[in-house]
């Protein structure tokens, strides 16, 4: 769990800290680093749920193919709304009232998003798992996600107020 929360924190710090008025070769070097860093998370993401949800061999053939497909789909979100905090970032000098709300848009429209991935996979992972075991893989998927809005979110500063 430390180093899941030690990734997130350099995700968070390199996402969001990037200096507004820097030109755009640096953000494609920051880019970069965090779709290096996302790829070890996504493997420290995947170790934190196997040692915490012990399957059957044969539970463990069904569930994994499964969960593969549902982090790609969730994983997508996740580039989507690192991309938003970019957009963000290069923008909060200059933030506007359209601005503002288009980034709030976007931010619900991926809420959304994650929900309805959410719902489509719960019936294909009770199909696959006894019910507690299925619960308890969610209970693991949101307290992976707590931990990640969290360290992200306490390094966005709020939307700047016209002066």
């Amino acid at each position: 769990m430390n180093r899941i929360a030690s990734l997130l924190g350099v995700v968070a710090f390199v996402a969001i800290c990037i200096n507004p008025a820097a030109a755009g070769a640096q953000q494609v070097d920051d880019w970069t680093e965090v779709q290096q860093l996302l790829v070890e998370l996504k493997a420290d993401r995947q170790a934190m749920v196997a040692r915490n949800l012990p399957l059957t061999d044969g539970e463990a053939r069904a569930f994994w193919p499964v969960y593969r497909e549902y982090r790609a789909e969730v994983e997508g979100l996740g580039e989507r709304m690192a991309k938003l905090i970019f957009a963000y970032a290069a923008n909060y000098e200059s933030m506007t009232d359209a601005k503002a709300d288009g980034f709030f848009g976007e931010s619900l429209a991926i809420e959304r998003q994650r929900l309805a991935i959410r719902e489509k996979f719960v019936p294909r992972v009770r199909s696959v798992l006894p019910a507690q075991k299925a619960a308890r893989f969610f209970q693991i998927e949101n307290k992976l996600d707590a931990l990640v809005n969290v360290n992200v979110t306490a390094e966005i500063p709020l939307v700047p107020l016209a002066r």
